[in-house]
């Protein structure tokens, strides 16, 4: 018997591939929980082999124990803030709009260990020294 009809098979072909399709990516977002959930069980293992061994005064300790324990830590709200409360400054005085805050930016970065901004270190010369600062910490990076 010859199907009168071909277009209708080829409908309910695509109609399953279709369902095929969303429960695939049902399964990658499946396995990309259980990808984090992984790698945060290798660094709960890590953190109690650093337990036993006796390096808990370490700063790699302390980094890991606060990634197991807050997978999810808020600093970037406090580089903004800290950015935000410099720029404020300026404005308060008025030289946002004279331009006199994008020239004097640049001598400034943000310091992660005190969550401030504060002024780059100089060489002899007076010209910033910016050896171990990331780029986006540096003051003419500050939106």
């Amino acid at each position: 018997m010859i199907n009168k009809f071909p277009r209708t098979t080829n409908r309910r072909r695509r109609g399953d591939e279709d369902r095929m399709g969303s429960m695939m990516s049902n399964m990658d977002d499946n396995r990309k929980e259980v990808r984090r959930e992984n790698k945060q069980v290798r660094k709960l293992k890590k953190l109690r082999s650093l337990e036993s061994k006796g390096n808990t005064g370490t700063n790699r300790y302390n980094k890991l124990k606060e990634k197991v324990y807050n997978p999810f830590p808020d600093e970037t709200t406090s580089r903004r803030k800290a950015i935000k409360s410099f720029k404020k400054g300026y404005e308060k005085v008025g030289k946002v709009k004279s331009g006199e805050y994008d020239r004097e930016k640049r001598e400034f970065y943000y310091s992660k260990e005190n969550k401030r901004v504060e002024l780059l270190p100089s060489d002899d010369a007076d010209r910033p020294i910016t050896k171990g600062v990331k780029k986006r910490n540096l003051g003419k990076n500050f939106k």
